[in-house]
């Protein structure tokens, strides 16, 4: 199917409804009473009459005492039915929207990193949360709407038809009218309310972006622009909304003047020629439908809404997910590593990050990547898990092609740790013993700590394991922070160990807490080393000086240093 026919209204909303398919029977069960909840509106008029007619107009004794009960009956079933109808629909639309962010999560979670690379996470979380909740309207609002009034809407015409057929007439007259003003209308709805959705994400992100940057913010006296930056993008989510409104609200007045356009002439053919109870019922039907219409043209912009953001959802549902095709098994690797004649360039990039990079990594050596920055070391290193796709080559682990093992068996065999440490809101416990690791007992976890060099500043924490970090582990000091992602890899255990400038960010005190850590988790395991401060690999295995994406010395550090080339001059450099 195209893309242009997979978002189109229809599949939108038929995609929605097998959503709401899963939760069938109260969703039935809501249809069911909305039906019944229509059936009192006709019911209601044809009792008014029955009470204007036999209790007023010509007053019968016989039946004059039933029909407040009827009155009462009819009212209490429409009342149960109200409920049950709009209790249902809420319920069945809040379990739509679970099921829709935790799919979306789910697919979230697939996606390669070039994806969140190219993608704000404000973008991304307003999908998950402002478009997931437009969505209910389009769901289970509209499904109200659309059964409800449509079934009264018949209802009542049909009445009207059985009281006069060319009474009748003349309001339908305008039906066409209607429908041709709501056809024009509806793509300017949908039009403005991808904008909105779009301006929701922008919000987002520029909250986001200032609560995470506060301490930037404040040392460098962004204040005034951030509050410029958030008014601005609050001003045009204020203008979106309110276009939209405007059109909303235009769809309400034209309906309502056609349809007072079709009352006047109903009145002025019916005076004289209909019992009080005819002319009651006929009016009261006339009047019932104008809510109803004005209902339907309403819905039509909670319509529209929700199947934008459903665009929105279902584009992110939809985005490809990491190429995860690989079927060989590996339960734990030597960890030799052999890169092939690899080539990669990033898209829309002038140059190739990594150009015919060929070099090969015995089990247990410890490499070091040197260089400028933006030389490919970080890019080289993202590779080996396949956080990247290379173009060109091939890479092997223990002799296998990398793109042969699942993604989950590839990664399995890696540990990292970089310069910026991710911790989440959670323990410290929680935070070592992560992901895969998470049923690691507390004695593992204790001896990981002590091997991290961080068992000391985690027992004076208020509750020792079990103590909140807080965002981004913000309730720690840097080589802390640090500490815990080391015990993290520890606890691991894997076979091979990437470090992405571990130290580079660490005050001497923490850099040597930290250095005494990774000496420990180096042990025994592949080792694969990006670092600006070179007094920190010198006892490298071996020291790879890259630049523009290749590799242009290779040796130990005295080697290098003999050879009097570019890592001699870079380590002179430091330290001179």
């Amino acid at each position: 199917m195209e893309v242009s026919t997979l978002y189109n209204a229809k599949n939108l909303y038929l995609r929605l409804l097998r959503y709401t398919g899963k939760f069938w029977v109260v969703f039935a069960a809501s249809i069911v009473a909305l039906i019944i909840l229509s059936a009192t509106n006709t019911g209601f008029l044809a009792t008014i009459k029955m009470v204007t007619d036999q209790g007023f107009v010509n007053f019968d004794s016989d039946t004059s005492h039933y029909l407040p009960l009827m009155l009462f009956g009819l009212l209490a079933i429409r009342a149960i039915a109200g409920f049950v109808a709009a209790f249902g629909m809420r319920w069945v639309g809040r379990r739509v929207i679970e099921a829709l962010r935790v799919d979306a999560f789910k697919k979230l979670m697939t996606f390669p990193v070039s994806f969140f690379d190219a993608q704000s996470a404000g973008v991304i979380t307003s999908k998950l949360t402002y478009d997931t909740e437009q969505i209910s309207k389009a769901a289970t609002n509209v499904a109200v709407t659309a059964v409800r009034d449509s079934l009264t809407i018949l209802g009542m015409v049909g009445y009207m038809l059985y009281l006069d057929w060319k009474l009748t007439m003349i309001f339908m007259i305008m039906a066409p009218v209607m429908a041709i003003y709501l056809k024009v209308m509806t793509p300017r709805l949908r039009a403005a309310s991808r904008v909105v959705q779009d301006s929701m994400g922008n919000l987002t992100q520029v909250i986001e972006e200032a609560v995470s940057g506060q301490r930037v913010v404040k040392i460098f006296g962004g204040g005034e622009y951030e509050n410029a930056r958030f008014s601005q993008v609050a001003g045009v989510n204020r203008r979106i909304h309110i276009r939209l409104a405007r059109l909303a609200c235009l769809n309400s007045m034209v309906i309502e003047i056609l349809a007072g356009v079709a009352l006047g002439l109903v009145v002025y053919y019916a005076i004289g020629k209909f019992t009080a109870g005819e002319f009651a019922a006929f009016i009261g039907a006339l009047l019932m439908l104008i809510a109803p219409i004005k209902n339907l043209t309403s819905m039509n912009e909670d319509l529209q809404v929700g199947l934008a953001a459903a665009d929105s959802v279902f584009r992110l549902i939809d985005s490809p997910a990491e190429v995860d095709d690989g079927v060989a098994v590996m339960l734990a690797s030597k960890g030799a590593i052999e890169f092939r004649d690899i080539g990669l360039r990033y898209e829309n990039a002038k140059r190739s990050a990594l150009s015919h990079l060929s070099f090969h990594i015995q089990p247990g050596e410890k490499v070091a990547l040197v260089g400028r920055s933006g030389g490919g070391k970080t890019t080289l290193i993202n590779l080996l898990p396949r956080f990247y796709e290379f173009q060109q080559g091939e890479v092997l682990l223990d002799g296998v092609d990398i793109r042969s093992l699942s993604l989950r068996q590839l990664r399995q065999q890696f540990a990292l740790v970089s310069q910026d440490v991710i911790l989440f809101n959670d323990t410290v416990f929680n935070n070592i013993a992560y992901g895969v690791l998470r049923d690691a007992s507390e004695e593992r976890v204790i001896a990981a700590a002590k091997a991290a060099h961080a068992w000391e500043f985690i027992q004076q924490l208020p509750n020792g394991l079990q103590s909140e970090i807080g965002d981004r582990g913000v309730r720690l000091s840097g080589g802390q922070r640090q500490r815990l992602a080391i015990a993290r890899a520890i606890l691991k255990d894997a076979p091979i160990l990437l470090l992405d400038e571990a130290t580079s960010a660490l005050d001497t005190e923490s850099e040597q807490h930290v250095q005494a850590a990774l000496d420990e988790l180096m042990r025994n395991r592949t080792t694969l080393v990006i670092a600006h401060r070179l007094s920190t690999i010198e006892n490298a295995d071996r020291i790879l000086v890259m630049e523009q994406g290749n590799i242009i010395e290779s040796g130990s550090h005295a080697e290098l240093m003999q050879l009097g080339e570019h890592y001699a001059k870079l380590y002179r450099k430091q330290f001179h």
